[in-house]
């Protein structure tokens, strides 16, 4: 009995086949009906002629841009057939016969680094100054993972040991607060990758990463990224602008102040900021100066001084990251109440008076935060300077 369930289910996988097959016919570049074609011959256990379909979907998605997914189908004939290494090479060549590939060749104009072609995913930011020899060796140290929807791919505080770049399908960025709650950071998708936060800060994951549907993703280990960083400065550069922009998202995204915002409200008030730093010491804010800027701690710690009753200076507390200070000033209009000063290095971003007044005209949401914030600082200093003068003060009172 079971041989003759085995025959119908054969000959029903040969009648599947033969459709597909007279479909590709028909539409050579169709990659789709490729991948369909491998997998059913994969099942069939016809493994050469599933590399074969396999192959030609690689060199159909490697022709039309769609450079992610090609590596992706690379990497799952290798895993077939370790034997196709220089499969690498014929993509990396494709790739950039296409006209995509950014590094300028005879008689080629390049690609704006970002930019996306209407038939494919355009130029790949990560490899967008790499010459076909040195793009068929990165792929080389690519691999390839699969995660259903659902799985969390990696968790906040994991080792920052990899960067991921998503072959197919979308993942959520949650960040999860000291109280347990969960915020959405934002959704990645086909061509995006993360993970250069834990490479750069030399720390654990900032944020976990769930599958939001079926994903396909290419993974670079730490060691070999820093091999193609040592060998391609270039990626380096883009990995790094990617990464500070990151940081500040986390950083707007964990605030209470810009928690109401939307990712793409805090995409276009990100673009607003300046970076600034300061040394063990430096003053940040003058008390009785007039206030022009607003200011979030990036990292690092500063402390807030005010005068007292004697003129002598008196601590308020401490700031640590993701506290903001100096709205008391911008928005009332009065010099500054009291000082700011760094307490070992800070990394700082900046908001300047005008942008910060159509910040919250156009989020008065922003503005009740930071007039609740601003009064209930306003009567924390009192305590501090009348009764309770050790009473460490959670936000800046100026």
């Amino acid at each position: 009995m079971a041989g003759l369930w085995d025959g119908l289910f054969s000959g029903g996988k040969e009648k599947e086949l033969k459709k597909l097959q007279e479909k590709v016919e028909k539409e050579p570049q169709n990659v789709h009906l490729w991948v369909k074609i491998g997998d059913l011959l994969l099942k069939m256990e016809r493994r050469p002629e599933a590399i074969d379909a396999y192959h030609q979907a690689a060199m159909q998605y490697s022709r039309s841009g769609h450079l992610i997914q090609a590596i992706a189908m690379d990497k799952l004939i290798l895993r077939l057939d370790p034997g196709q290494a220089q499969i690498h090479e014929e993509l990396a060549d494709l790739y950039l016969k296409r006209g995509i590939q950014t590094k300028e060749g005879p008689g080629e104009k390049a690609a704006e680094p970002g930019k996306k072609e209407k038939e494919g995913l355009g130029a790949i930011p990560l490899f967008s100054d790499l010459s076909r020899e040195e793009l068929s060796r990165v792929m080389g140290k690519i691999s390839a993972k699969d995660f259903p929807k659902g799985m969390i791919i990696c968790h906040q505080g994991d080792p920052g040991d990899s960067i991921f770049i998503i072959s197919r399908g979308k993942v959520g960025i949650f960040r999860f607060t000291p109280q347990g709650k969960r915020i959405s950071l934002n959704q990645l998708k086909e061509g995006d990758f993360f993970g250069e936060f834990g490479f750069f800060a030399g720390a654990g994951r900032q944020a976990t990463v769930i599958a939001l549907e079926d994903t396909g993703l290419l993974e670079i280990a730490r060691k070999d990224l820093e091999e193609i960083l040592r060998e391609f400065p270039g990626v380096s550069q883009i990995l790094f602008k990617f990464y500070k922009e990151r940081v500040l998202d986390n950083l707007l995204s964990s605030s209470t102040l810009f928690q109401a915002f939307s990712a793409k409200d805090r995409e276009e008030i990100r673009g607003l900021f300046t970076e600034e730093t300061a040394g063990e010491g430096d003053l940040i804010i003058q008390e009785g100066a007039q206030g022009d800027s607003f200011y979030i701690i990036k990292r690092g710690e500063v402390e807030i001084f005010s005068s007292g009753p004697q003129g002598e200076a008196m601590s308020l507390g401490r700031l640590k990251e993701g506290d903001f200070f100096g709205e008391i000033a911008l928005l009332t209009g009065e010099p500054r109440t009291a000082a700011v000063k760094a307490v070992g290095a800070v990394e700082l971003v900046r908001l300047g008076r005008k942008d910060f007044e159509r910040m919250i005209a156009q989020h008065p949401e922003a503005q009740w935060i930071l007039e609740k914030a601003s009064h209930q600082r306003s009567k924390d200093k009192l305590k501090a300077l009348g009764v309770q003068q050790n009473n460490p003060a959670k936000e800046a009172m100026v």
